[in-house]
């Protein structure tokens, strides 16, 4: 009796025994918690300030981008005007050159200046010495106080600039640089070489558009940062500072960049020599750490209290129906669908029972709606292999290589042969169904050179391709039954041309196959989808299913035309590689 006494009272229910290691694992969650937390929000923090730190830079790239193409615009018009290539070349009496100068250059230069936003000084120097020099004297003042400055000189002045002796070597385009006095003016100076397009691209001056490092990159200041953080242009050859938002400063040493603790980001300027970089100090990123930390604290210690709480409820609610719900599985578990779960009450459990309820009506559905899809893939994948062994487009083939070989035309012939053995190559492909991007264009390449042969000059074809997605994933046989459509359907005039274009658009792989044929109804074409579809749309329809079949309802066969003016057909596949 007395042991009896000694088991009741040592007898404690499993859903309490459950109830030690889950509290040592809630703890050990909490603090784990907490650590992550704590580190997330520190990362989180970091994060949202990198974010938003790229974002300014790209709106202070975007906006710098403007400024430069204004200067690269100016540049650009001076240097394509047939009427400037006139002026600096002409051979004229001196006082036709002086009227043509304050007739027309200057007018020009000054129209020309007026499409810049910001204050500049255009200095152009010319070769032709009839030319009379133009010009104000520079001072240690502003040189843009006055607004914007027109100058011409002669080219002697420059012959001994390093400026001029790189760029009289270099190529024809602009070239940034801070010349002459820039440097200690903060400004900074657009090079360009002038040439004629007549005298077989001879030299007949020079262009120096020059701006203040202040209004080419205004948008570095107009942006409110947080202290501490500084956005810097610098040169990329050397990480030297070529302008910064703070105005302290700041060493010319790339070490600056790699500072412990800082956050360095960095933007690309395209087309300079230049890239934006922003430093936000470790203080920043730090900031408000402690509460943060109290805070994951705080919230880990009540956590851990309320879900003990609810731990010891949910052992005892746990405990009741866990055991009923284990039978069921069981039984379950043996095929046993027949069987279901009832619970009156309105919560896990329940949802629980409504999916044992569902369970075997959905897995007899999945199973039936597998078997189709199989069934409709087989069908399909069958279609697929009727369709690439086409009698009709053999036996044209054989009459035209018998054509030939009466002909004597022998390198025609041999051409032909090697075409249709390599398409009947690729087409078969061992078999297998999903075949290279390469192989499927050299198919459809072999396929063409045949038509190419049969047809002569009247059948052209052109390739617009990004080698880079030949080795993604594709089914076989996608591209030559539209192909063929065209030579069918869409020929009425005497020439006939075919692009087929392969690109990536949004993540997918894009095949375009574009006629300047007869064109078609959007009707018409999608009638060709369906099964009642007209008889030629065969091909399209079987390409259609197979796609979709491979690859789901978001990828398949569009088509864009016009009568009368072309038809273009666009496959979408997964961009997936092979």
């Amino acid at each position: 009796m007395q042991m009896l006494s000694v088991r009741k009272r040592l007898y404690v229910p499993f859903a309490y025994k459950i109830m030690v290691p889950y509290l040592l694992l809630m703890l050990l969650t909490d603090a784990l918690i907490g650590y992550f937390s704590y580190t997330a929000a520190l990362d989180s923090k970091e994060e949202y300030i990198r974010t938003n730190m790229e974002r300014t830079l790209r709106q202070i790239r975007d906006n710098t981008e403007y400024q430069i193409g204004d200067m690269d615009r100016i540049s650009e018009q001076l240097f394509n005007s047939l009427t400037l290539q006139r002026l600096l070349q002409s051979n004229e009496s001196d006082y036709q050159i002086y009227n043509n100068t304050v007739n027309t250059l200057l007018p020009q230069l000054e129209s020309t200046l007026k499409l810049s936003v910001n204050n500049i000084r255009l200095n152009l120097y010319v070769q032709n010495e009839k030319l009379k020099e133009i010009y104000s004297p520079e001072t240690l003042e502003d040189p843009f106080i006055q607004g914007k400055q027109l100058n011409i000189y002669h080219m002697s002045r420059i012959v001994n600039e390093p400026w001029y002796l790189k760029l009289e070597e270099g190529h024809m385009g602009t070239e940034w640089s801070q010349i002459g006095t820039d440097q200690e003016r903060g400004n900074i100076s657009t090079l360009r070489k002038l040439i004629s397009f007549d005298k077989y691209g001879a030299t007949i001056g020079y262009l120096r558009i020059t701006t203040g490092l202040k209004d080419l990159f205004q948008s570095v200041d107009s942006f409110t940062l947080s202290e501490g953080t500084n956005v810097m242009v610098l040169l990329e050859a050397d990480d030297s500072v070529l302008y910064s938002k703070m105005r302290q400063a700041i060493s010319d040493e790339p070490s600056h960049l790699a500072m412990p603790g800082q956050l360095t980001i960095k933007e690309p300027l395209p087309g300079t020599p230049w890239k934006l970089v922003a430093v936000v100090p470790e203080a920043e990123l730090r900031k408000d750490v402690q509460a943060i930390r109290n805070f994951t604290i705080l919230v880990c210690t009540v956590s851990f209290i309320v879900m003990a709480g609810l731990g010891l409820l949910v052992a005892r609610y746990f405990a009741r129906k866990v055991g009923k719900l284990v039978s069921l599985i069981t039984s379950f578990q043996g095929g046993e669908f027949g069987k279901r779960v009832r619970f009156t009450s309105n919560d896990e459990f329940a949802s629980i029972a409504g999916a044992f309820n569902g369970m075997a009506q959905n897995i007899e559905e999945l199973i039936q709606e597998v078997y189709v899809k199989n069934i409709q893939k087989k069908e399909a994948e069958l279609e697929s292999l009727q369709a690439q062994i086409n009698p009709h487009f053999l036996y044209n083939t054989l009459s035209s290589i018998n054509s030939l070989a009466n002909l004597g035309e022998v390198e025609n012939l041999s051409r032909m042969v090697s075409g249709l053995a390599k398409f009947y190559r690729l087409t078969l492909n061992d078999g297998n169904m999903l075949i290279s991007l390469d192989k499927e264009l050299q198919q459809v390449k072999a396929y063409i050179d045949i038509q190419t042969i049969k047809y002569g000059d009247r059948f052209e074809a052109s390739y617009d391709i990004d080698e880079q997605l030949l080795c993604c994933e594709t089914i076989k046989l996608i591209l030559q039954p539209f192909v063929e459509n065209v030579l069918k359907h869409a020929w009425f005039e005497e020439r006939i041309h075919i692009r087929i274009v392969i690109a990536q658009e949004d993540g997918k792989v894009i095949i375009k196959v574009i006629d300047n044929g007869i064109g078609m109804n959007t009707a018409r074409f999608h009638a060709g989808l369906t099964p009642q579809g007209i008889p030629s749309g065969y091909g399209i329809r079987n390409v259609e299913e197979r796609i979709q079949l491979q690859y789901g309802p978001d990828y398949g066969v569009h088509m864009y035309s016009r009568p009368g003016i072309g038809t273009t057909v666009k496959l979408t596949l997964p961009h997936k590689k092979q």
